[in-house]
């Protein structure tokens, strides 16, 4: 089958606190690579342009799609100063609501800033549909006659999420109208690190100059780390002779993202105000808190380890005025301490709007997402597989906070540490690489471990009681889990591994063939601690005859898994893709 020439490839990077896309014609990306056109989002609270708007959406009374990003803000405000707010459905941050998303189905619901719920279908490809639309409008100013299908679509994911929560945000691009067979997944931290492999020397932040060419010549190993708003997104690779790389550290992290840091600071101002005021805010005037949390987040970008200046952030009036009915006679800026969660008191000062902090205390806000990180690099850079990992390359937003680099770079001084100057775009300039030239990875490792539900005769010498069960005049174990391949092993991207043969014995309503995952590499039962139901290969409906012999094989392409099964008996092959 011939490959679609696409005029344009596009990418979208729904992240956790701001999302935006970017795109490039394939003549433009021979030109010069790392080079794509971003979209320039307007903050209507600071009139300041951004490459990226933010991770917001908003719906009308009936569920209407009325905003997203600054815009759903702006209204959102706008709503709750006329208490006109209660009947919409307004939603931030709802990313990372995919973080721990382990099973199949697209039935479950999130809460908005309320505790209203709406299908999380809708929510993510609203979102989607809005960034899709908006990118066709201003891909338009350049190429007048393009459509949607001239385009090639690049979603990006963190590594670390599971199959089904990538399953999922296919699903939802496309009820956005994006066409699965124009769509690719991309992993972020791998579409930064092919960012940082096509920059020019003179745009690296720190390091020095020969340090990019020697991270990337064969037999190199290096680790990338995308410090993200939710999550910290973490692979490593090996360099291949010809250029390309297999992955040497399966995708790892955990939500130690900015906006830990953020939570820190909120909980510091919780305590300020103490119990009573924070639950009057919280039931009254919930936009008082975002608004708390989005002058720290553009605050903190200058707060740096030792530094000999106090730090200073402005503090919403309406903070002051809660805390003033609440306590009659006392005002909240004649406060000077502070007992935190962590039993400690702390000083404090108010200059006009401003708080100021001595900037140890500030630091301590940063001290337990720091410590997290840098802890799982140790232990990551401890393990056999990464012994001769010589570079850290930090992406992502919160990689521009000199508290992570510079405790990343004090950490780790024997390590070459590479942090491009467009650190926070860095996977969405890397995803339109990604799509002209997917074919980075040519060896992964294994996530999980694969495997079926199956049943077996009973045997009391190795099976447990409890799956004990008589059918067909067979006493049989159930729910036993029989392994595809293991947790960490390698892979060969595009290629089947061998085949395993199978009996199909019944057809369910719902499908045939259940897929689980484990985090054990050798699981017993489907039902033990860590492993999760997927789905099922053959859905509803299928021509599989039962009671006869299937293969089953496994394909690890760019980004997903292929699992492929083959009947003889009806000549009948069905695929399962995750993440795809």
């Amino acid at each position: 089958m011939a490959t679609k020439n696409y005029l344009l490839v596009a990418a979208i990077d729904f992240g956790t606190t701001y999302s935006g896309y970017a795109f490039s014609s394939r003549e433009d990306f021979q030109r010069e690579p790392t080079k794509a056109y971003l979209k320039q989002w307007v903050d209507p609270g600071s009139s300041m342009m951004n490459n990226k708007t933010s991770t917001c959406i908003l719906f009308d009374e009936s569920v209407n799609f009325s905003k997203f990003g600054f815009e759903a803000e702006a209204k959102y405000q706008d709503l709750i100063m006329d208490n006109e707010h209660k009947t919409w459905y307004f939603f931030r941050r709802f990313k990372m609501t995919l973080y721990d998303k382990q099973s199949s189905g697209d039935d479950w619901f999130i809460e908005d800033e309320t505790g209203k719920q709406l299908p999380a279908l809708v929510v993510f490809s609203e979102s989607i549909k809005y960034l899709k639309l908006s990118l066709l409008e201003e891909a338009k100013k350049q190429q007048t006659d393009i459509q949607a299908d001239d385009i090639k679509w690049i979603l990006t994911v963190p590594a670390i999420w599971s199959d089904p929560a990538k399953t999922f945000m296919r699903k939802a691009a496309v009820q956005a109208g994006i066409d699965t067979n124009s769509l690719t997944i991309a992993l972020e931290p791998e579409a930064a690190a092919l960012f940082v492999k096509h920059l020019s020397v003179d745009r690296q932040l720190h390091g020095k100059g020969g340090d990019l060419i020697r991270t990337f010549a064969p037999g190199s190993k290096y680790i990338v780390v995308d410090a993200g708003g939710g999550t910290i997104d973490i692979t490593a690779h090996e360099v291949l002779n010809d250029g390309n790389v297999r992955e040497i550290i399966k995708s790892n992290g955990g939500s130690w993202g900015g906006t830990s840091v953020d939570r820190e600071y909120l909980d510091f101002i919780k305590c300020l105000l103490g119990e009573s005021v924070t639950q009057s805010i919280e039931q009254n005037e919930p936009q008082v808190f975002f608004e708390v949390c989005r002058e720290f987040e553009t605050a903190k970008r200058s707060i740096k380890p030792q530094s000999d200046m106090k730090f200073n952030v402005r503090i919403p009036s309406q903070l002051g005025e809660a805390y003033a009915n609440l306590n009659p006679g006392r005002e909240l800026k004649s406060k000077k301490f502070v007992f935190t969660k962590s039993k400690r008191n702390v000083s404090i000062l108010f200059i006009g709007d401003k708080l100021r902090l001595a900037p140890k205390d500030t630091e301590d806000f940063f001290a337990e997402t720091v410590n997290e990180i840098i802890r799982h690099l140790e232990n990551l850079l401890l393990q056999n597989s990464g012994k001769g990992i010589a570079t850290i390359i930090l992406v992502g937003g919160f990689a521009e906070s000199p508290m992570l680099t510079q405790a990343v770079k004090s950490e780790f001084p024997e390590m070459r540490v590479i942090i491009p100057h467009e650190a926070a775009w860095s996977v969405l300039r890397g995803a339109v690489i990604f799509g002209h030239d997917p074919g980075l990875i040519k060896e992964r490792r294994s996530k999980y471990t694969y495997g079926l539900a199956v049943f077996d005769i009973f045997d009391p010498k190795i099976h447990d009681e409890k799956y004990k069960y008589e059918e067909d005049g067979e006493i049989r174990c159930g729910y036993l889990f029989s392994k595809l391949i293991s947790i960490d092993d390698p892979v060969t991207v595009g290629e089947y591994r061998k085949a395993e043969t199978y009996m199909l014995t019944d057809i369910e309503d719902e499908g045939s063939i259940a897929l689980f995952t484990s985090e054990s590499s050798d699981p017993k039962y489907v039902d033990e601690e860590g492993c999760s139901f997927v789905g099922f290969i053959l859905s509803a409906g299928h021509n599989f005859v039962v009671n006869e012999i299937f293969d089953v094989m496994m394909r690890f392409g760019e980004t997903e898994v292929e699992i492929k099964a083959y009947q003889p008996k009806s000549n009948t092959i069905s695929s399962y893709y995750l993440g795809q």
